[in-house]
């Protein structure tokens, strides 16, 4: 295995160390089920990453050209499973804000898939995350959410008459 793959375990570990000794009781308990929602990811426990999404959820994935409900959000995660692929990721949360009953999380995670065929993906590219989560019955489970490329979009300036292309 790659030594890079380690590396990603070993940050993950740091990375969440120091977030937690800057947040509140609240913003940890909600920090913590982040960190739930990529160990179940890594594990390939696609029944515990399920009971992370509320029944309505409606979001925007990495991995998709289109918004997701609940219904497609395991896909990945089962692909993991089933494919018996390697996965590690490191995480850097910025914000954690409750607003009563719902809070947003904002974060970037680096994420590499080892297919155990000598192929991996991921390695060196971050997104950046945002999760809307509410209590429900008692715990906390993601409404929305979007994923996008770590580093901001810079759109061209162009001439009023030019057509963009």
């Amino acid at each position: 295995m790659p030594g890079s793959f380690f590396a990603l375990l070993t940050g993950l570990l740091a990375a969440s160390a120091a977030a937690a000794g800057e947040m509140t009781a609240e913003q940890r308990a909600v920090w913590h089920m982040e960190e739930v929602y990529w160990r179940a990811v890594q594990a390939g426990d696609v029944e515990t990453y399920l009971t992370l999404w509320h029944p309505d959820f409606a979001g925007w994935p990495c991995f998709a050209w289109e918004p997701s409900d609940k219904s497609r959000i395991g896909d990945w995660v089962r692909d993991i499973r089933d494919n018996h692929w390697k996965f590690a990721y490191q995480l850097k949360p910025y914000e954690v804000r409750l607003y009563g009953e719902v809070a947003t999380v904002l974060y970037a995670a680096e994420y590499v898939t080892d297919f155990g065929d000598g192929t991996q993906s991921g390695a060196g590219l971050w997104r950046k995350f945002t999760h809307t989560w509410k209590m429900t019955d008692g715990r906390w489970q993601i409404i929305t959410g979007m994923c996008a490329a770590q580093e901001p979009v810079k759109t061209p300036r162009l001439p009023v008459d030019t057509p963009a292309s």
